[in-house]
């Protein structure tokens, strides 16, 4: 039976007390010793029995220590594996992955330009970009730069804790960039189907898709383009300005329906580039006359 009680802590017990004294005396009439033989007898057998219970105490105290030192370290591994598992998972996942394909496929009959990397950049970042870059113009100067572009030649950039190298092409605008009021209407039509193609690849809210293809649609077919001479002018104006203004809304948590569209402010635009007409036509008539004058 396994010791409970640690028997070091036990004292010999006195043999020559009171308490002994029936036992002693009975072993003094059975053995014909005297009470100092009896005495030293019993102490002599209970320090034998003191010293196995010491010893198989001691033992079985090993044997435990052994078991929970075995236990802590195979605890030790299983927790460190766990980590080191753990770990590799991490790696795996921030590592780039390469999708499959369908074996039965082919590429489609037409290619969908590809606008600068600085452009889907910003749409990754959900930003406002000038729809120049998803125009014809703007996808062949992408294409011009990224030939150009050394392949040493890299930035840093930090994505999800990490350090990461791109090019430098990916944070630099375009020199030759228009604003969207510069662009004539016809490319600012094709531009923005491709620049709805992308904010969709850039995974942004459906909500937010959906508002930009409104407005995108009314500005299309709004009844100021065949009733002004300047009507897509204004239409321009109006499209450069608002869709500024509905990021910057949006950084602040004070973002607006951009499909609404506000024909207060377009009837004030229109009067503006009005203005700006009639003094130009002005400023124009009177150099020619000032010039037959002289």
């Amino acid at each position: 039976m396994a010791l409970v009680i640690d028997p070091n802590l036990e004292m010999v017990p006195d043999f020559a007390g009171n308490l002994y004294a029936g036992i002693c005396a009975d072993l003094e009439a059975a053995t014909n010793q005297t009470e100092d033989e009896v005495i030293a007898r019993l102490t002599e057998m209970w320090n034998a029995d003191h010293n196995a219970r010491v010893a198989e105490w001691n033992q079985n105290q090993e044997e435990e220590a052994r078991v929970l030192a075995e236990a802590e370290r195979n605890e030790a591994c299983t927790q460190q594996e766990a980590k080191a598992e753990k770990e590799w998972l991490e790696v795996e996942k921030k590592k780039p992955k390469m999708n499959s394909f369908d074996h039965a496929s082919s590429i489609g009959d037409f290619l969908t330009p590809r606008p600068a990397q600085y452009a889907i950049q910003k749409l990754t970042n959900f930003e406002y970009v000038e729809l120049w870059y998803f125009s014809l113009e703007g996808c062949k100067d992408a294409l011009k730069s990224s030939r150009s572009v050394a392949d040493n030649d890299l930035s840093i950039t930090r994505t999800d804790d990490q350090l990461t190298l791109r090019p430098t092409s990916a944070f630099k605008a375009s020199k030759v960039a228009m604003a969207d009021h510069e662009l004539s209407f016809s490319i600012f039509l094709r531009a923005k189907n491709l620049f709805l193609i992308q904010i969709s690849k850039a995974k942004w809210p459906q909500p937010n898709i959906n508002a930009l293809s409104l407005f995108f649609w009314h500005l299309e077919n709004h009844p100021i383009r065949n009733n002004s001479n300047i009507g897509d002018m204004v239409i321009l104006m109006y499209a450069s300005w608002v869709h500024q203004d509905w990021h910057d809304h949006l950084k602040h948590d004070e973002g607006f329906n951009i499909g609404n569209i506000n024909e207060n402010l377009i009837q004030t635009i229109n009067e503006e580039l009005w203005d700006k007409v009639h003094s130009r036509t002005w400023n124009t008539v009177r150099s020619q006359s000032q010039t037959d004058t002289e």
